[in-house]
């Protein structure tokens, strides 16, 4: 599935990142508790690929190419984000093994580069701060600072017609309240990723463990015709994370290491395209506020107020 998506992108946008992933078991086990009738056999994502893309335009170009057979059931959250502000869109379909003539579930998620900066973002504080954001549960200003952060995102995209400032300045004021640079900057500082592990081979497959109790980031590197091993191995990583809530695990695909990072880059707590855009908006805040004295005099003067005494 992940080469026809490869092939797709091929044709609208050159800077696309493809990768494939496994659900990990407790991410599934949390999905089971958290929907109500919700079977293993019924899960949609277990497997899944993402999709990368540099704008929201070609994220909509590569929605159409995908599903031109309507072979997908299709997601919007872009047009209708989730409670969390989450946006992207999200194919939902059946993919056949060739090998076993078995289909399978499967979901891809499109994104822009914009909207995956969000997403991790989340992740990452989830991760450190023992939160449940991504599921709308965690800390109030934490979760209403990712609402409005994510509609801000959407107007830097030109999704978002309305520019509404009180939006814009409560987005700013949680930046400063929530001390959001320099929490990122500790998230990150507090991982040492082990490049020695990291090499860049083509078609692999890599198996990813962060332990937050040694600040460490493993990445072992599993060759095409070695995925059973790396599965195996997986799922050895699974059982210790189930015990040791300072695990957590992943098994993704990815053409290159460089990839595997800025698709997932919440297991290396990378938010630096979510803190620049931040500080875009940031920037935009600083702009309304120096027009803000022009606009107030105009108003006076439209009103009739001339500032001289009769």
């Amino acid at each position: 599935m992940s080469n026809v998506i490869q092939l797709a992108c091929d044709k609208i946008d050159k800077k696309h990142i493809v990768v494939s992933r496994l659900k990990r078991t407790p991410s599934i086990i949390n999905k089971l508790k958290r929907f109500d009738g919700m079977k293993l056999r019924n899960m949609q994502d277990i497997a899944g690929c993402r999709a990368i893309l540099a704008t929201t335009k070609n994220v909509y170009k590569l929605r159409r190419e995908l599903n031109k057979n309507r072979m997908f059931k299709v997601t919007d959250y872009i047009e209708n984000p989730k409670e969390d502000g989450y946006r992207g869109i999200h194919l939902i379909g059946k993919y056949k093994d060739e090998d076993n003539g078995v289909d399978y579930p499967v979901e891809i998620q499109l994104r822009s580069t914009i909207q995956h900066s969000w997403a991790t973002a989340i992740e990452i504080v989830d991760l450190f701060t023992n939160q449940s954001l991504k599921s709308n549960k965690g800390e109030k200003e934490w979760l209403e600072f990712f609402k409005l952060a994510s509609n801000e995102f959407s107007k830097i995209e030109e999704r978002t017609q309305e520019d509404v400032f009180e939006s814009l300045m409560l987005t700013v004021s949680y930046i400063k309240k929530l001390d959001i640079y320099k929490k990122f900057h500790a998230f990150a500082n507090s991982l040492k990723t082990i490049e020695e592990q990291m090499e860049i081979v083509d078609d692999s497959y890599n198996l990813i463990r962060v332990d937050f109790s040694k600040s460490t980031v493993n990445v072992w590197n599993y060759p095409d015709d070695l995925f059973s091993e790396a599965a195996k191995n997986y799922l050895i990583l699974e059982k210790e994370a189930a015990k040791n809530p300072s695990f957590i695990v992943a098994l993704v695909s990815s053409s290159s290491i460089n990839n595997l990072k800025e698709a997932f880059p919440n297991y290396f707590a990378d938010s630096g395209i979510f803190i620049k855009n931040l500080k875009e908006i940031e920037q935009k805040y600083i702009r309304y506020q120096e027009m803000q004295p022009n606009w107030f005099s105009r108003w006076l003067a439209l009103a009739g107020f001339t500032g001289k005494k009769e």
